[in-house]
């Protein structure tokens, strides 16, 4: 559900920017959706694993839409906001971009040194896969990562705060803060043992989609009203030309009947 909903909103902001080229926030929010609906494909796939083994992979892999999507979110925010410090944009960049390499070198992923057990547990009927296992201290660069981007966020908020901006950008800003910083606190507490959930990161991000679609969607809502306003004052500015037209020759037309009647008598043209 997670990756049909964010899927039909990609597509739907991909078509916009592939007419409209120069609007590279819907491509971003486009790359984002793709990115989470991705997650969802990996999560789905831990939750199915058999063996640890299998566990371990599909995280692995699953750094990689995790990537792609703060990046996008990043540079979202940049250009459609106009806000945010660009040496923290690069620093959040940065640091997720060297967790993703380390996440490739170390075996089976940057989380974990080694799976140890693969438990099953029963939600909703289903019987979901949690693994638990010796954590990888180098997880400690992607997490440092998440927490300088929710910074990023809660400094994009303040910036906006104190610009004055209108209240739909906070609450686009605020729900971002709101949904990363929960999928930041299931992160470290269940890959620190603390708790061991299935991991659903998907499902905040989605909320995150969610409010950037509520945004995006009301500015398209707002364009096609501004087009159609301007068709009607262009359609209006016809009307007065045309009606100051025929008042213009009703005009002239007096003034020449008036010249015939007075031509007769004597009267001068140029008088």
């Amino acid at each position: 559900m997670v990756a049909s909903a964010c899927l039909a909103l990609s597509m739907i902001n991909f078509l916009i920017w592939i007419q409209k080229r120069l609007q590279w926030a819907h491509l971003l929010f486009s790359l984002a959706a793709i990115a989470t609906a991705g997650m969802a494909f990996y999560e789905l796939w831990m939750m199915r694993a058999e063996t640890v083994g299998e566990y371990g992979m599909a995280l692995r892999w699953g750094h990689v839409p995790c990537s792609v999507l703060i990046v996008s979110l990043v540079d979202f925010v940049r250009l459609y906001l106009r806000a945010g410090r660009p040496w923290l944009a690069w620093t959040v960049c940065g640091t997720r971009t060297l967790a993703l390499v380390l996440n490739f070198i170390f075996s089976p992923n940057i989380n974990y040194r080694e799976i140890t057990v693969l438990r099953h547990i029963r939600i909703l009927g289903e019987s979901i896969s949690v693994a638990e296992g010796i954590p990888n201290p180098w997880m400690l660069i992607g997490q440092v990562g998440l927490l300088l981007f929710l910074v990023f966020l809660v400094d994009v908020m303040l910036t906006m705060w104190r610009r004055g901006e209108r209240r739909p950008m906070l609450i686009l800003i605020s729900a971002m803060v709101f949904f990363v910083a929960g999928s930041t606190g299931l992160f470290m507490l269940a890959f620190w043992g603390v708790i061991h959930p299935p991991l659903m990161p998907s499902l905040f991000f989605l909320g995150v989609v969610a409010v950037m679609a509520r945004e995006m969607g009301w500015e398209i809502i707002r364009a096609g009203q501004l087009a159609d306003d301007l068709r009607l004052s262009e359609a209006a500015l016809k009307n007065s030309k045309k009606d100051l037209r025929k008042l213009l020759g009703r005009m002239i037309a007096a003034q020449e009947e008036e010249l015939r009647w007075l031509a007769p008598q004597g009267t001068s043209v140029s008088n």
